[in-house]
């Protein structure tokens, strides 16, 4: 694997399996930017998208991925409320423009924001926006599915598609659409 290096924190198993489905033309989304994201711009023949809240990690890959791939989102959720959200809420987080204009999308990787406490982001909204910048034959990967949020939005937003399988047990989950 031509671009990976010992930071990324993504299971190599999730890696190799999100390299199975990577073709030519596929388009790809990927929530989080990182030390991952030159591995899936350059091997996605360049039709792969960032959404990333961070500006140390949009910085990090400003040199290797063009801006108009990259979407800088300013969450305004957190682990805490994003459980305690109606619907009609939910709704009102509006889908960046650029998304809707790239939209659909083949391949979503989910790992993006943090959500490791309940003061971080969580990955909510990438999780419903995913089921809006989807299509039939979609793959949708999310990371740290062991996660209560994670398993929340899982269980709100992927229930009724029929196939999900667990890579490396329920640490993600791979669901087609």
């Amino acid at each position: 694997m031509e671009y990976y290096n010992t930071n990324i924190q993504l299971d190599r198993d999730v890696i190799d399996d999100i390299f199975r489905e990577i073709t030519t033309n596929r388009k790809m989304l990927v929530f989080g930017l990182g030390y991952d994201s030159k591995m899936w711009y350059e091997g996605n023949n360049k039709n792969t998208f960032f959404v990333e809240n961070k500006d140390e990690y949009i910085h990090l890959n400003m040199n290797v991925i063009p801006s108009k791939n990259i979407i800088h989102y300013d969450y305004k959720t957190t682990c805490s409320s994003s459980i305690v959200l109606t619907d009609n809420e939910i709704c009102s987080f509006i889908i960046p423009e650029k998304l809707i204009n790239e939209a659909p999308f083949d391949i979503i990787l989910i790992d993006g924001p943090e959500g490791f406490s309940e003061e971080t982001p969580g990955r909510l909204l990438p999780c419903y926006w995913s089921t809006k910048l989807s299509k039939s034959g979609s793959i949708i990967y999310i990371d740290d599915a062991n996660r209560s949020l994670e398993n929340f939005c899982i269980e709100k937003y992927f229930k009724d598609f029929p196939k999900k399988e667990f890579i490396k047990r329920d640490k993600c989950v791979k669901i087609y659409i």
